[in-house]
């Protein structure tokens, strides 16, 4: 019940958010990289939804969260490039991705989710774009703890369903 109460909150607040200031930037081949990235991007999430949906094993889901992790990393730097105020927030995330899965899912909600450990920020597009890396990583956290029954593989999918609302968020701001 709270992930589906954290899911409704999230997608009111993704709505909420949809029209932040977007500053304006004409660089073909730096909005080419960024569309490739999100393309495939939206490609691997929908496809770790689908796998979560049918319990793919543990290490299966594992390694594909990884690699939506390691995706989400190149689209936080494509990102800073055309929003250079989310730059510390940002490198912050950045470097913790590495051990943000090795975490308890506690410390991950409390330092990550909802930014206990993570600098402010002024503009919520920086909030948008850190959950491209923070969802799949709290999803990687849950396979490498081992699926232990159906309430883990709901909680994994609902964390690709958020994160697929904020991809959609990111999407805009980086088009």
């Amino acid at each position: 019940m709270y992930k589906l109460m954290m899911a409704v909150s999230v997608l009111a607040l993704v709505t909420a958010c949809s029209e932040q200031s977007q500053p304006e930037q004409k660089a073909a081949p730096a909005v080419q990289e960024a569309t490739d990235s999100l393309s495939m991007y939206k490609t691997q999430a929908e496809a770790l939804l689908a796998n979560i949906r049918v319990e793919k094993e543990d290490k299966a889901l594992e390694a594909q969260s990884a690699e939506l992790v390691n995706l989400s990393r190149t689209l936080l730097n494509e990102f800073v490039a055309k929003y250079p105020q989310c730059q510390t927030y940002l490198d912050a995330l950045d470097k913790a991705a590495d051990i943000i899965p090795t975490l308890p899912l506690e410390e991950i909600e409390s330092g990550y989710h909802a930014d206990g450990k993570l600098p402010k920020f002024d503009d919520p597009v920086c909030y948008h774009a850190k959950d491209l890396l923070v969802h799949p990583a709290t999803v990687q956290a849950i396979a490498m703890n081992g699926f232990k029954g159906p309430e883990d593989y709901k909680s994994a999918e609902m964390e690709i369903v958020e994160v697929i609302a904020h991809f959609d968020q990111v999407e805009r701001a980086l088009k």
